[in-house]
């Protein structure tokens, strides 16, 4: 994984370094994806916060991990209602 020029603290480096392992596996669907993966990489990597810890948002920018369910014969796939956000989006966690 490319390096920002930003070092990694000491007390996280292990699990910083192990989500831009797993970023790095991500292959983009499109150009949008791409820029996403690349903001996110410079983001963990920066040091700055990357969990919840104090809701509602707490830092503002905090990991959120998504999964599709795609049903491929039928080209559809599982949305759900966030309730706070107004919006419908693929099931995931904080």
């Amino acid at each position: 994984m490319t390096s920002t020029g930003h070092p990694l603290s000491d007390h996280d480096d292990q699990p910083r370094a192990r989500l831009l392992e797993l970023v790095g596996t991500i292959d983009p669907w499109d150009d949008l994806e791409r820029i996403h993966l690349k903001t996110a990489t410079q983001w963990i990597a920066s040091g700055a916060p990357v969990y919840r810890v104090r809701k509602p948002d707490v830092p503002a920018m905090h990991l959120v991990s998504y999964f599709v369910v795609l049903d491929d014969t039928r080209d559809q796939l599982l949305l759900v209602a966030h309730r706070k956000a107004g919006l419908w989006l693929p099931a995931g966690v904080h």
